[in-house]
């Protein structure tokens, strides 16, 4: 081609037609121009293309980290109400004459359940570069909220709940007297105590002020995991439903 538009210049000089060859010479310019633009146009579209399917396919494992958000969420969530069901249940009494022995070691056993996100798929957007994970520019700023303003909190929440739990459980074992707990270790270590006396201190420490105090603080850091663990799964399901209608698209 680039041979033929050299010959028809050749022709157009010999035959001293020097207007028509400087015609020639910017249509010619012109068709170069037009040829760059477009093959330009085409790496450009097919570049979009290839970031698209990326785009997508990152979006498809972002949704499959929501699954894991989603029950580990509910998993949380029923392990929390049940803790706090419990709770409500015996402290409600005023007289734990009747309460089993086991039970009432129970009422000492603050737990925290770890919640943790999978942000193993957005992290790896994050390492490849790409800041908009989609064209919509609504979702994407609540996947980048959901991954750190989101994220941000539920580590922080846990990390106050773990440590009340961790305090409250230290005020059971080392500071209320007369009360031997059970340890999970190797050899057993005869309780000093019997059994009579065990349970009156046990009844002793959850009906003073104090014990009292330190279960309403479970109760209350309970309330708070719950709320806001729903507030986080009614965001997590939204956002896996509008990924999965972006992709539907």
């Amino acid at each position: 081609m680039i041979k033929l538009f050299r010959n028809i210049r050749k022709n157009l000089l010999a035959q001293g037609k020097t207007t028509k060859y400087f015609k020639y010479a910017i249509g010619e310019i012109i068709l170069v121009v037009i040829g760059i633009l477009i093959a330009l146009s085409i790496n450009n579209w097919n570049q979009e293309r290839v970031n698209r399917t990326q785009s997508n396919e990152l979006l498809r494992g972002i949704n499959k980290d929501l699954d894991q958000d989603i029950a580990g969420l509910n998993r949380s969530i029923d392990f929390t109400v049940s803790r706090l069901a419990f709770l409500e249940r015996h402290m409600r009494k005023s007289d734990f004459s009747t309460t089993a022995t086991d039970t009432l070691f129970k009422l000492f056993d603050g737990t925290a359940r770890p919640f943790t996100m999978t942000v193993l798929s957005y992290e790896k957007a994050k390492n490849l570069g790409i800041s908009e994970l989609c064209s919509n520019d609504s979702l994407a700023f609540r996947i980048n909220k959901y991954y750190t303003h989101t994220l941000d909190w539920s580590t922080l929440l846990y990390k106050v709940q773990y440590d009340e739990m961790t305090s409250l459980n230290a005020y059971w074992v080392k500071e209320l007297e007369g009360l031997e707990f059970e340890f999970n270790i190797s050899f057993p270590i005869p309780y000093l105590q019997n059994s009579v006396e065990r349970r009156n201190n046990a009844i002793a420490g959850i009906m003073s002020p104090k014990g009292r105090n330190h279960i309403r603080l479970e109760c209350n850091s309970h309330e708070i995991v719950i709320r806001n663990h729903r507030k986080y799964l009614e965001i997590a399901q939204g956002l896996r439903k509008d990924i999965k209608d972006y992709l539907a698209q």
